[in-house]
């Protein structure tokens, strides 16, 4: 084990934010009150899969209520697969496993574990799944497989899989995930001649999930996906010493940045007709791109390291042409990382009267939460209801959710304008990162979740807005990081960064607003008949990778994807449509009073009854 740990700190993919703990009454379940032990004798598959079960039943569409199962540092044998089912039995979404450290928090498959020794039939270590909602299961194998488009809240973070000796079939991390889901400072390791998949992510229908700061290493395969939709965005991955193919990729659309394959002959598969990579940093070693990547698809490169140096440009097939990126185009912000301030040292508004009681008034327990001078604040698990906004002050630099949510009282003041932020940040100072919370107005007409006004860097993680438009950002505020958030519609104005890491915004209207502000977006879904992004006011906007998807019939033909009036718009991504009736005609169309030039979806190839846009530039 001191040899793995010795790897991950060569790799320089140490969890940026270090060990994560949390308070005792932060509402998480720990493992070891299931008698989980971590001592790398005990065999705790059963007390982890009882944590998990603990964490939550099915809540339907409102499905962000599930609690954080953790593990503590340890090494936790396991000899069979951790999965989370609802007491009726049938599969579950929401499964949040979340370790100490990605060091010292090891999940180890025992050696020649029962199952586990065909690699024509793989187990998996870890199996996330879906729920099912409405009861039609409908082109999906749920009973079997688990799988759907309703794997919302799974997550699984901070820790290390180890396949164990003499396990072929093992599969580390079988991964199904939809809108809020995240994959993050994960290690899945085998020795050789063990393990036939890294992570897979396979089953229907994947996406859109962030996938950060993840090795590989060993494997008859690293990286597998499948399907046509939803889209999966990756960054910081490290695949090594795959036996057939570091990434193996049939049919769906992958983000990927900053990928690194260290193999003396490193594959790519690209398979089927619909597949497209869209692929920015890293070093893939090799001196082509079509000698690398068995291509039947797109791949889309941007500034990729090979022997002969960095290039650009895309692969249809396996015929190459090379490209130019603008000199606009900047580099991904990192986004910033947590205060490291002891739990100890967190306030809750518990102290202040809350008791996450949804029927409940938080908002004064909120604001004197938020004015006790605390830089972290956490919300226990539970829902906290407000009748009015609550700012947030320079001195909070962290708000910690625990999956918690923060909804608006039927009864709310009178002062309280749907147009204004549920919270509000007004001033200066250091970053501010609110991560693991909801923002719930379902059924009670338009709200907006998060106001910036104030000209500091504001970072919303795993953050869930329903009901309500996610964020407005003034000229006068901050950079903006978002990170693995669904499902709202963004406005952003002002000279300051944007930045976004799988970005899922689903509805009718204007998705993204942008009027001035430099905008990058690694991964972006989108779903219903909308515009993708209105560009204006010399905006800078790219968005890398992608699936925007219009789901109905009967779109108006009119609708384009984009309005890029007087500004710079880069974009590559796939169209996904099930029938010709429900597509974009236009990918560029003119804003209201606008004079310009259409630019026709007909211009670029064909993926199904949608497209693909490996690369389209458009600039004034």
């Amino acid at each position: 084990m001191r040899r793995l740990a010795l790897l991950l700190l060569a790799a320089g993919l140490t969890s940026p934010a270090g060990a994560q703990t949390f308070p005792k009454d932060a509402g998480y379940i720990d493992v070891r009150a299931f008698g989980a032990k971590g001592d790398g004798r005990a065999d705790d598959t059963q007390a982890i899969l009882k944590a998990l079960a603990a964490s939550g039943e099915d809540t339907g569409p409102n499905f962000w209520h599930d609690r954080l199962v953790y593990l503590p540092n340890g090494t936790y044998k396991v000899s069979d697969t951790l999965l989370k089912r609802y007491k009726t039995g049938a599969f579950a979404s929401g499964l949040s496993l979340i370790g100490e450290s990605r060091e010292h928090t090891i999940i180890r498959l025992v050696d020649h574990a029962p199952g586990y020794n065909d690699p024509q039939h793989p187990k998996a270590v870890i199996f996330t799944s879906s729920k099912l909602i409405g009861g039609n299961a409908a082109g999906r194998d749920y009973a079997g497989k688990g799988e759907g488009n309703d794997a919302y809240m799974n997550f699984v973070e901070n820790l290390t899989i180890e396949a164990g000796n003499g396990n072929p079939g093992a599969v580390g991390l079988d991964f199904l995930g939809n809108n809020l889901d995240a994959i993050r400072d994960v290690t899945l390791h085998a020795p050789a001649n063990s393990g036939a998949i890294g992570l897979s992510m396979t089953r229907k229908w994947p996406g859109p999930t962030l996938v950060s700061n993840l090795t590989v290493d060993g494997f008859a395969v690293g990286l597998a996906t499948a399907q046509t939709e939803y889209g999966l965005t990756f960054d910081h991955i490290r695949l090594k010493d795959q036996g057939q193919a570091a990434i193996r990729n049939e049919q769906n659309s992958l983000a990927i940045r900053d990928l690194d394959l260290e193999d003396a002959n490193p594959v790519i598969l690209n398979a089927g007709d619909k597949a497209f990579l869209a692929i920015e940093d890293g070093h893939l070693g090799g001196a082509d791109p079509a000698a690398l990547v068995r291509n039947e698809g797109y791949v889309t490169l941007r500034k990729v390291g090979m022997t002969r140096g960095e290039i650009s440009g895309i692969l249809h097939g396996q015929t190459w042409q090379g490209g130019t990126v603008p000199d606009w185009i900047t580099a991904l912000a990192e986004t910033p990382a947590p205060p490291k301030i002891a739990p100890a040292q967190w306030v809750s508004p518990l102290r202040f009267g809350a008791t996450g009681d949804p029927d409940q008034d938080a908002t004064e327990a909120l604001r004197a939460a938020f004015a006790s001078g605390a830089a972290v604040i956490y919300l226990p698990h539970g829902t906290y209801a407000i009748s009015d906004a609550v700012e947030i002050p320079a001195s909070v630099q962290r708000i910690v959710g625990m999956n918690s949510t923060i909804r608006v009282l039927p009864k709310r003041q009178p002062t309280f304008q749907r147009t204004a932020g549920m919270v509000r940040i007004t001033s200066s100072g250091a970053p501010l990162i609110i991560e693991r919370l909801a923002f719930d107005n379902t059924n009670q007409g338009d709200q907006l979740a998060v106001e910036q006004s104030g000209d500091r860097p504001l970072v919303l993680r795993d953050v869930v807005s329903a009901g309500t438009s996610l964020l407005d950002r003034k000229a006068s505020g901050g950079p903006v990081f978002l990170e693995d958030v669904c499902c709202g519609k963004i406005a952003v104005a002002g000279p300051k960064p944007v930045t976004a890491r799988q970005f899922d915004t689903e509805g009718s209207g204007v998705r993204i607003s942008n009027r001035g502000a430099p905008l990058s977006i690694l991964g972006l879904k989108t779903e219903g008949v909308n515009v993708v992004l209105d560009n204006a006011e010399g905006s800078h906007s790219d968005i890398f990778g992608g699936l925007v998807y219009m789901v109905r019939d009967g779109a108006d033909g009119t609708i384009p994807a984009f309005h890029n009036t007087n500004s710079w718009l880069s974009a590559s991504f796939v169209e996904e449509s099930l029938r010709a009736a429900s597509r974009y005609q236009l990918y560029i169309g003119p804003a209201a009073g606008a004079q310009r030039e259409n630019l026709p979806a007909t211009r670029f190839p064909e993926r199904g009854f949608g497209r693909f846009v490996p690369n389209l530039v458009d600039e004034p």
